[in-house]
């Protein structure tokens, strides 16, 4: 065996790992939802929560199957996103009733807002208009839907955070991440500028787009995050997990390649 076949057989067990992790999140997400009660008479809340607990699974999903974008780039954003839901769903858990409403009808009215803009632009289609009055109608009344312009919750995510026992994710987590989803200055001069090699210039900055190397560490956290949000559904639902936990298979296999790699 050549040591290109070898590098490939590795690769290939690398991919396998990733595959078996995936299924393994997905059927603690299943375990959980099929055994998360629902009433049918006031089932929102269900939806709601449940919602985001499948969010929460999806962007760690996507994560784990796009290796390309394990890097200060793109993860940073989508791992912002994560973060956001974890906090929403951990506020959300602890007043299911009437957070859970607050949320959805933000949701529609958002909606609403869009399709009054698209109404103002002759260049939309009136089928495509249509497709979006379906989907909003089915929520509620149209006449009924009141559109906020502020905080779903009428909170700051920090109070979210603060109220859910969660204030210490949100410092090390969310701000940090922040910076790359919204391009701000403490991001992008770390990433998109160098620093010019002639001291006749000043070393003033020049921007950049560089290829930066893959980092597992961005799938560690991925994964750390969601089996986080699984934690605190548990915590606040009740329920508990008999199977096989999918972070801690996500950990052994990583710390695995990253030995077999230094030797």
């Amino acid at each position: 065996m050549t040591m290109n076949d070898q590098n490939k057989n590795e690769e290939i067990d690398i991919f396998s790992e990733i595959e078996e992790y995936i299924i393994l999140l997905n059927e603690e997400f299943t375990d959980r939802i099929e055994n998360y009660k629902i009433d049918l008479f006031n089932n929102k809340p269900y939806e709601v929560c449940g919602a985001l607990l499948a969010r929460q699974v999806s962007l760690a999903t996507e994560i784990a199957k796009s290796p390309s974008i394990w890097n200060g780039h793109v993860c940073p954003i989508i791992l912002r996103a994560m973060v956001d839901t974890y906090i929403t769903l951990s506020w959300i858990l602890d007043d299911k009733e009437t957070r859970s409403k607050l949320y959805m009808e933000f949701g529609i009215g958002q909606q609403k807002l869009f399709i009054e803009h698209l109404k103002n632009n002759k260049r939309v289609s009136k089928e495509y208009i249509l497709v979006l009055e379906d989907w909003m109608k089915s929520q509620k009344f149209e006449f009924l839907t009141e559109v906020n312009i502020g905080s779903w919750s009428g909170k700051s995510i920090r109070q979210m955070a603060e109220e859910s026992g969660c204030i210490d994710f949100y410092n090390f987590c969310y701000i940090p991440f922040s910076a790359a989803a919204h391009s701000m200055w403490n991001h992008v001069s770390k990433y998109n500028l160098r620093q010019c090699e002639n001291p006749l210039h000043k070393f003033h900055d020049i921007p950049i787009n560089p290829d930066l190397p893959l980092d597992t560490h961005y799938f560690y956290l991925a994964g750390k995050y969601v089996n986080k949000t699984f934690s605190i559904f548990d915590k606040k639902t009740g329920y508990t997990f008999n199977g096989k936990n999918s972070y801690e298979y996500l950990t052994n296999f990583l710390t695995k390649s990253i030995k077999n790699s230094k030797e």
